[in-house]
């Protein structure tokens, strides 16, 4: 295997801080009621683990890859409600928190993300895969090349596609967070991030507040060349969803970007902000299952 040169950086403040990071993801899989296995593959973004959930179906497989500060262990209830329908495959995403290598690429990130799934994705299942990609998830899901290995895109609370919308609020709330990260900290980002009404869980929280600790948060991803994400359309079905209070990537900051790059409207998400995967589970898991079954499928 030929292994890029790649420019990266640990996101840990220092080495031992990734050990209550994992810690934490380890335990919340140990105690979770579905069965499910792990497993460590090699890329040239370093190791990658993946949890493996749910059965053969019959339908495809689905690759999930959440969002920036996210990971398996915590987007347990989409998993699980993804898992109804088909066998789930999540990796932990490099540079992010969790059980795979802190190494973040810091330049050309597009290339690299998605030059890693197209590495992992192969490793992952030997039929067509519907990728689900959540915020910076969706963003890596675009930058891979479109092929037979993929039978559909989901993109939920899509980065990549068009610019995040970047506010005074938002960066005061982010400042606050990664200098003092305290709960009400966290708790204050998830408000901002979350629809209204809906109040994250303490467990939600403490997970925000002990990465802010612990970790260098990423970027803000920037879109991705008009030319990368117009690859995808007419390929393979695509579906965009974001949330209805949606304040990095709403409907109305998508529509024109979506309509033009993939000839597809985007759909909303009634009651729901930034966080689909923890807001409206079986939202995403219903989106996934409206995916068409390719010819293979149905013989």
């Amino acid at each position: 295997m030929k292994y890029l040169p790649v420019g990266t950086h640990g996101i840990y403040h220092e080495t031992e801080d990734r050990v209550p990071v994992r810690r934490a993801c380890r335990d919340r899989l140990q105690h979770w009621h579905l069965p499910h296995a792990l497993t460590r593959f090699d890329t040239a973004l370093g190791s990658t683990t993946v949890l493996t959930a749910g059965t053969h179906t019959g339908r495809p497989p689905v690759v999930l890859l959440p969002g920036a500060g996210l990971n398996a262990s915590t987007t347990l209830a989409a998993i699980a409600a993804l898992g109804e329908n088909h066998r789930v495959l999540v990796p932990d995403l490099p540079g992010e928190p969790g059980l795979s290598s802190s190494r973040r690429p810091h330049r050309h990130w597009h290339h690299l993300y998605g030059q890693w799934l197209d590495e992992v994705l192969p490793q992952l299942s030997t039929d067509p895969v519907i990728v689900v990609g959540h915020a910076l998830g969706a963003a890596i899901a675009l930058a891979a090349t479109p092929g037979d290995r993929v039978a559909g895109l989901v993109l939920v609370n899509p980065a990549g596609i068009a610019a995040i919308r970047r506010t005074w609020q938002l960066t005061r709330i982010r400042a606050q967070w990664m200098y003092s990260p305290t709960l009400d900290h966290s708790e204050q980002l998830l408000s901002y991030l979350l629809a209204p009404r809906f109040i994250p869980d303490v467990g939600l929280v403490c997970w925000y507040a002990m990465i802010a600790e612990h970790c260098f948060p990423g970027r803000l991803p920037r879109p991705l060349p008009a030319r990368t994400v117009g690859r995808w359309a007419e390929r393979v079905p695509v579906i965009v969803a974001t949330g209805e209070h949606d304040r990095l990537v709403g409907p109305d900051r998508l529509r024109g970007r979506v309509r033009s790059l993939l000839g597809v409207d985007v759909q909303i998400l009634p009651g729901c902000g930034h966080l689909a995967l923890r807001e409206a589970p079986e939202s995403v898991a219903a989106l996934t299952s409206s995916i068409p079954p390719s010819e293979k499928d149905t013989v």
